[in-house]
């Protein structure tokens, strides 16, 4: 009716809520409608445009139709079918992560109060090695009961690592387990409680193992396309110090088409980390904090890229000594967040760069580059 009276092509406009819209979105995408889906905080920022409290679904389409004509809303483009899998999977995966470290934290909770000492034994107890000694032997009493052949056998099978490092363990965890016996809370709720939480952490962590293999497959099918999309964009990103295949593919997911930047700084505030504005009159405020309204995920990535940046490997060596260094610097008269913020920005603008020219990472000092623009405007 609307195209018939007004001889134009209706805007659908929907807003965010989890995978609900998803749907739709894609139902009238395909079907040749222009689509726009509009952020809850902007849909939340007109809730009291009107004085009256009115909560209905007339009032909010109402409501979002103001926001559409308002010319706040811009059309949303339509994911490649791969890119928004590959989003699928690579948030699955750090979701995954969130319920790992809980259940990794209750399983410490319970450790501590049935063998505080084990850790002494295996520093690592979500290791394979050492899940399966709690599995199998859960308190000191069983563990001091167990075979000792049994005992040796299982933890040489679950270690790899040889009969006389397994016979040391076993040795070791003997010793601690007279040590804690007295004190030890094995009754048969925490037993219970242990074996379970034992039973999350495995089969989480052989959940994220087959997110990540499904990455893995997605990525390695498309690089033996005639005309690969994401691999030549992996290969790319992890170029840049302290990115891996998995960061990588985050942040492609996650942004998706690149190109749709015009500049550095509208991709850091697509990545939330830009700083938030406080001014008014002749008030400026200098303690800002990051606006954070862009992709939580992608501050999760691009914070943990910045940590690889700023430490030292094991030898010594820098890992990327250009932004160490300007991390040392900030860190003088900067807290230390506020100054690996900075490295987050540098980082968000040293992944423009690489996928705007479609060249490798290059490590240059700031000397370096600003020789190496200098030259290039000569030349131009």
């Amino acid at each position: 009716k609307a195209e018939k009276d007004f001889a134009i092509r209706p805007v659908v406009v929907l807003e965010s809520t989890g995978h609900y819209h998803k749907i739709l979105f894609h139902y009238l995408s395909d079907s040749g409608f222009e689509v726009s889906i509009i952020n809850p905080i902007q849909f939340d920022s007109i809730k009291n445009i009107g004085i009256r409290k009115v909560k209905n679904d007339k009032f909010d389409a109402h409501k979002i139709a103001l926001l559409y004509r308002f010319s706040f809303i811009k059309t949303t483009v339509v994911p490649d079918d791969v890119i928004d899998c590959l989003k699928s999977l690579c948030r699955q995966y750090y979701k995954l992560g969130d319920e790992l470290t809980t259940y990794k934290n209750r399983l410490i909770g319970i450790i501590d109060q049935v063998m505080l000492n084990f850790t002494d034994v295996f520093q690592n107890v979500y290791s394979k090695t050492a899940l399966a000694v709690l599995d199998r032997y859960p308190s000191p009493e069983q563990i001091l009961k167990a075979n000792k052949k049994t005992l040796i056998s299982l933890i040489e099978k679950t270690s790899k690592k040889g009969l006389a490092w397994s016979t040391e363990k076993y040795e070791l965890l003997v010793l601690k387990a007279k040590e804690f016996k007295d004190l030890s809370i094995s009754n048969p709720g925490n037993l219970a409680i242990l074996k379970v939480n034992i039973s999350m952490v495995r089969t989480l962590q052989e959940a994220q193992k087959n997110i990540l293999d499904a990455i893995n497959e997605i990525i390695l099918a498309d690089s033996l396309k005639d005309d690969p999309v994401l691999a030549p964009i992996i290969n790319l990103l992890c170029s840049i110090p302290g990115i891996g295949v998995l960061t990588a593919a985050t942040i492609l997911a996650e942004v998706g088409d690149f190109s749709a930047f015009s500049s550095p700084n509208k991709l850091v505030a697509f990545f939330g980390i830009d700083p938030s504005v406080n001014q008014s009159g002749e008030f400026t405020g200098t303690r800002n904090k990051m606006s954070k309204r862009g992709s939580r995920l992608l501050r999760r990535v691009i914070f943990t890229t910045a940590l690889a940046n700023v430490r030292s490997k094991r030898n010594g060596d820098k890992t990327n000594p250009v932004l160490y260094e300007f991390y040392q610097k900030k860190c003088i008269n900067k807290p230390k967040k506020v100054a690996l913020g900075a490295v987050m920005r540098k980082l968000v603008n040293i992944i423009f760069a690489v996928m705007r020219d479609k060249k490798p990472f290059e490590l240059r000092t700031p000397e370096e580059h600003k020789e190496l623009l200098l030259n290039r405007s000569l030349v131009a």
